[in-house]
């Protein structure tokens, strides 16, 4: 499997954050504004956490909700054990977790989550870097997908044949399927749209930046089933390499042909939160700094692929602390992305997410990230209200 190492390295903090969007309690008005000219449809939930995951996650026939392409609650062993990819492990699928010893580590846990299911990656104390969770963005079918049932497909995809075989090559292989990118990139069927949303509910563990934890490392990334490292990727931080020990986890990203913080490349102010509506984040004034709480956090990415070289690629992310019903925009960010031009590279775009608890190899005190209700969408997704 090609690079497949990662590095990633530390930098300063400044930043942001921003509007407020909402979903029910009290019930909000029939439509809300979103950032780039289009409107959401609200519905209200009254204090059911079943209820609203199947709302959001479009499976509730009475409010249906428009444009989502699949997604997951971890209801079944399958959703986790199918994408497993372990480095080094032949192809690197691994849906049998025999690619090395800790490979049963990226696992699905009944003990927690929002509806009481969720995607755990443990890192052990002293181990290496293990296996990941590796997931196309294409629609799949309920044999590939571990649900049982056909990925929605935002109503007009049609779902993709996936079978992860022990050592297999699928996620590799995945080839020309599934990639969002700006229009002019389009031909034939590699492109499924110009755009996403990504909403998750994380949990980040708070020993995460307690002492014998590297404070640098990958928590998710967005970037292709071809490679995980790639030009264009988008890698949200594990642990905020800003402060020190003790400190609050922000939320920082970095990517577009280096390890970088994303922010160095908004073509707006330097900011290490650009955009965000809770004012200008450094340590000056950390409390105008969203970061991680340790409970059931939502972060919704909202991604916009531009032209190779052109300042038009956006990005936006929303979040909410546990018990809140409304979004605050965190981050709003413009760049001149970049795209991988290798031999082999397929498209222009993304196609694929990864989980991760990758520490550049760094020995580390015990720590896990832990991920529930993925949902991945053609359009704004809404707030959870539970």
């Amino acid at each position: 499997m090609k690079r497949r190492d990662f590095l990633i390295t530390s930098a300063g903090l400044t930043g942001s954050m921003l509007p407020v969007l909402t979903l029910g309690r009290p019930c909000p008005p029939a439509t809300l504004s979103v950032d780039g000219g289009s409107t959401a449809t609200t519905a209200c939930v009254q204090g059911d956490a079943e209820a609203d995951w199947l709302l959001r996650s479009g499976q509730d026939a009475g409010n249906p909700q428009p444009g989502v392409v699949w997604f997951h609650d971890f209801r079944s062993d399958a959703e986790v054990n199918n994408f497993r990819w372990t480095p080094g492990y032949q192809g690197g699928n691994d849906p049998l977790a025999r690619g090395s010893s800790s490979a049963n580590l990226c696992r699905r846990v009944t003990t927690d989550g929002p509806t009481g299911n969720c995607l755990e990656l443990l890192r052990r104390a002293g181990s290496s870097d293990g296996s990941h969770w590796w997931r196309p963005m294409s629609p799949l079918v309920g044999t590939g997908n571990g649900r049982g049932k056909n990925d929605p497909g935002a109503g007009s995809l049609t779902a993709q044949p996936y079978a992860a075989t022990d050592g297999g090559s699928q996620i590799y292989d995945w080839g020309k399927r599934g990639y969002y990118g700006h229009s002019s990139y389009h031909t034939g069927s590699v492109f499924d749209g110009t755009e996403y949303y990504l909403q998750m509910r994380i949990k980040m563990d708070p020993r995460r930046t307690t002492a014998g934890n590297t404070l640098v490392g990958k928590l998710t990334f967005q970037t292709t089933t071809r490679w995980s490292l790639t030009v264009q990727e988008i890698v949200t931080y594990s642990a905020s390499t800003v402060g020190s020990v003790g400190m609050p986890n922000y939320f920082r990203m970095y990517g577009g042909g280096n390890s970088n913080p994303l922010e160095d490349k908004n073509v707006g102010p330097n900011n290490t939160q650009p955009g965000s509506e809770l004012g200008t984040c450094d340590m000056s004034s950390p409390s105008k700094c969203w970061a991680w709480s340790g409970g059931w956090d939502t972060i919704m990415y909202h991604m916009i692929p531009g032209r190779a070289g052109q300042a038009e690629s956006r990005l936006r992310v929303y979040a909410a602390h546990p018990g809140q019903s409304a979004y605050t925009k965190i981050w709003d960010e413009l760049w001149a992305l970049g795209y991988e031009n290798a031999p082999d590279f397929v498209a222009n775009g993304y196609n694929a997410l990864i989980c991760a608890t990758y520490q550049n190899g760094n020995n580390n005190s015990e720590f896990w990230h832990r991920y529930a209700q993925i949902i991945f969408s053609k359009q704004f997704i809404p707030c959870p209200q539970v």
